[in-house]
């Protein structure tokens, strides 16, 4: 969303330093960097659902990551998966579209607009999650909590993911209980 303003857009923007938020406002004439990220909803045993907690954002998020040069989406979405939960062998069970992130400014690459897609998986019975890379902790959540954990209330973004999941919700609430 572009804010015009005397003839010139100003762009909403969050700078980030070392990992965490000081500064918010609007950005004059630098575009965004757009880019891609790709994740999943892991249901595990017993209606749970795999969450993450990364060293950057202090927050229990859903497993995604950047989308790698000539990867597919998918593809993007299992490896983040493995790499920040150590969960693999997943069945795939929906594609749970997109939605995109507010403008970050971090210090030393600019302003940056995520677009994010995500994915339903189940993980294979017994699983058990491992965090590593940027992940300081993992957990299986029981989805009627999910709404309650995810994200962090004093993020810009954090109201973009509520609002997303609860835009999935039903079809992910569906899916556990066919499992």
């Amino acid at each position: 969303m572009a804010i015009l303003a005397y003839g010139q857009a100003f762009l909403p923007y969050i700078l980030v330093r070392e990992g965490r938020k000081v500064l918010s406002g609007y950005h004059a004439g630098m575009e965004p960097k757009r880019t891609r990220s790709a994740g999943g909803i892991v249901i595990g045993d017993g209606g749970t659902v795999a969450f993450v907690m990364s060293e950057n954002s202090r927050s229990w998020l859903f497993p995604k990551g950047h989308v790698d040069e000539g990867e597919d989406e998918e593809d993007a979405a299992r490896r983040e998966i493995r790499e920040e939960a150590g969960l693999t062998g997943l069945e795939y069970l929906d594609d749970l579209g997109e939605f995109t992130r507010p403008v970050y400014v971090f210090e030393k690459s600019g302003p940056e607009e995520k677009t994010i897609h995500m994915f339903l998986f189940a993980a294979p019975v017994g699983a058990k999650l491992a965090p590593s890379m940027e992940i300081t902790d993992a957990h299986w959540i029981p989805l009627a909590r999910a709404m309650l954990v995810l994200g962090s209330p004093h993020e810009d973004w954090f109201p973009r993911d509520r609002a997303w999941f609860a835009s999935v919700f039903e079809r992910v609430r569906q899916a556990v209980q066919r499992d």
